[in-house]
């Protein structure tokens, strides 16, 4: 017994003064127990944090193709684990948390030494949290949560919520999260609901985008022909695509009488319901006139109710309004927000606290956003002033006749109204911001800025824009 004591004990030991020889102040850990392509939020903490001066190491899973950004950054190195998947099997739930604890605990002890912070991402919660807290405690490192959602309302949408597994899981997160050093979060909302109910301080790092999109006539052209070779629906021919065509000369040119190009980013999850779309474009369909263009809404992403829908699209087309699903690559996908004239977003949050990043991809690449509406995406999407929010089909088909009536003409200001509220929004980039919220957790000692000086945009530290 005390042989085996001491050989668990050892090694322990060894870490222990280890990681205080190698302790370094300048070097973050950053943990996200997902896929890397689908975490962007993470991606961008490891850029600014590379841009102050950090060196990064990052641990996400393998997955979609990881952006372009992170690979040629050399501050960051990025480490990826395969997913855990297990066949049905008696105590599921109980073994894989366990298999993935061992696993986790591993790559953690590995390459996080000498860490003087780790970045984890919330949710996923289970065991992500007991893994970063005992590596931390470890490794003397702080503990830092960034709480995108809880995870025990994501479980809810699988399990009944008076379901053991999920009052489990609730407890989990809850305990775990009071043991962080430090913790930001997504929105107002959920900060004061942290603090309220689990005594949880978190201040509030809203989303922003890390670099405009924008495209010059020339370059959406090149972007449909190119995108066309896959998806017809995107040119005519080779001198025409949907929103461009060429003049005598053979220089790309916008077309004065073309359909209208919507754009729309889903997980195909119950939490981003696409038949409110699909109803909405039915409706638009059924009440179209003279005065509205035709539709083409281009759908990208990937999830478990994709081929479902593609079904009901295919066997159900409409006469004005045509759809296509499309996978696109990290580096096409802004620009086809930026060629785009209208985003909509049907994300509803599990918990009500928080806010679907692709409508910060929208904005960075100035287009205006349809949200679905729930409790704090005024936060984010400001009726009437960078988009519209919707409560379901029908009011969605009404935004859309009311958006595009008499498009390409000069009567049609809405678009223009609702992008000039966009660039307000562009104003207060994601690193600006990072610095004055997430900075001074991660560096101590460091100093704020002043967010009044003359060169910067002026707006509250964690609070929302008001468009004015």
């Amino acid at each position: 017994m005390i042989v085996l004591l001491l050989l668990f004990l050892l090694p322990i030991l060894f870490l222990l003064i280890l990681s205080r020889i190698l302790h370094d102040p300048n070097k973050v850990g950053v943990i996200v127990l997902g896929d890397v392509g689908r975490s962007p939020r993470m991606r961008n903490h490891c850029l600014s944090l590379a841009q102050e001066d950090f060196t990064v190491q990052y641990v996400a899973e393998r997955g979609s193709t990881v952006h372009p950004d992170l690979l040629k950054n050399t501050s960051v190195n990025l480490y990826l684990t395969s997913p855990w998947s297990l066949p049905k099997i008696p105590l599921q739930l109980l073994i894989k948390p366990l298999c993935q604890t061992i696993t986790l605990t591993m790559v953690c002890l590995r390459h996080f030494l000498g860490c003087s912070a780790i970045l984890m991402q919330n949710p996923p919660c289970i065991p992500v949290m007991a893994v970063v807290w005992f590596t931390c405690r470890l490794y003397g490192a702080r503990m830092i949560i960034d709480w995108h959602n809880y995870g025990y309302t994501i479980l809810g949408l699988k399990l009944p919520t008076t379901s053991p597994v999920v009052r489990a899981a609730r407890m989990f997160e809850r305990f775990f999260g009071r043991l962080a050093d430090e913790n930001f979060c997504v929105t107002n909302a959920m900060s004061h609901d942290l603090v309220n109910n689990w005594g949880i301080t978190a201040y509030a790092l809203h989303d922003r985008p890390c670099k405009k999109t924008k495209l010059s006539t020339s370059q959406k052209h090149d972007l449909l022909l190119r995108l066309g070779k896959e998806y017809p629906i995107f040119k005519e021919d080779e001198e025409t695509t949907l929103l461009t065509t060429t003049n005598e000369d053979g220089k790309p040119v916008k077309r004065t009488k073309r359909s209208a190009l919507i754009v729309s980013s889903t997980s195909w999850t119950p939490d981003e319901d696409f038949s409110v779309l699909l109803e909405a474009l039915r409706a638009y369909n059924s009440e179209w006139s003279e005065d509205f263009p035709d539709l083409v809404v281009a759908i990208t992403g990937n999830g478990p109710q994709k081929a479902y829908y593609q079904g009901l699209i295919r066997d159900s087309p409409l006469e004005h309004v045509q759809v296509v699903t499309c996978w696109l690559e990290p580096e096409d996908y802004p620009k086809l927000l930026a060629a785009a004239d209208l985003g909509v977003s049907l994300h509803w949050s599990s918990s009500g606290l928080d806010l679907p990043m692709k409508v910060v991809d929208m904005f960075g690449a100035g287009l205006p956003v349809c949200s679905r509406d729930f409790s704090c995406i005024r936060e984010l999407v400001i009726h009437g002033k960078n988009g519209c929010v919707f409560s379901d089909a029908a009011h969605l088909s009404r935004q859309f006749r009311s958006i595009f009536k008499r498009f390409g003409e000069p009567e049609c200001q809405h678009l223009a109204i609702l992008g000039n509220g966009v660039k307000h929004f562009q104003s207060l980039p994601w690193h600006y911001h990072w610095q004055h919220v997430a900075l001074p957790l991660l560096r101590e000692g460091f100093e704020f800025k002043d967010y009044g000086s003359d060169d910067e945009p002026s707006f509250p530290v964690g609070g929302p824009l008001t468009m004015m």
